[in-house]
């Protein structure tokens, strides 16, 4: 990133997950210091002896608020990837389940699932087989892999 230009979505999803986080983190961090020593400043309640230099903790800049928004959608993405919810569905949850832990519908869940199925047979090699497979375990009210 440069000073003038901030961090987009796809730059930040060119770093690995770890670089991800670690960035966003020292953001996240900086940002919060920096707002409580404004906020203890704006009180009156400062005390330059027992609270941190500010001068340490500058306030994020407008390319830094936006890098940080394009490293959480990164992370998000990383963590919310649809290969996930196959691995709740082989491993037993049941679509409601799946829908209260990605805070959807039990339909938009199916549905969302079938979606990254059908991309997965047609550009990442999922074999017919699978994908048949991945239909129908889309289609079951209750998901479990064993069923």
């Amino acid at each position: 990133m440069t000073a003038d230009r901030p961090l987009t979505y796809h730059e930040a999803m060119d770093l690995s997950l770890r670089d991800q986080i670690d960035r966003y983190e020292e953001l996240a961090d900086r940002n919060l210091m920096a707002r409580s020593i404004a906020t203890l400043q704006a009180r009156g309640e400062y005390d330059e002896n027992k609270h941190p230099d500010p001068g340490e903790y500058p306030p994020l800049t407008v390319a830094e608020h936006l890098e940080m928004l394009a490293l959480g959608e990164a992370i998000a993405f990383y963590h919310r990837h649809p290969a996930g919810v196959d691995h709740a569905v082989r491993a037993g949850a049941t679509w409601e389940q799946i829908a209260a832990a990605r805070n959807t519908t039990a339909e938009a869940a199916r549905a969302a699932y079938r979606e990254w199925a059908e991309d997965q047979h047609k550009y990442a090699g999922m074999g017919d087989a699978e994908y048949a497979a991945a239909l129908e375990r889309g289609r079951r009210a209750d998901a479990g892999g064993t069923q």
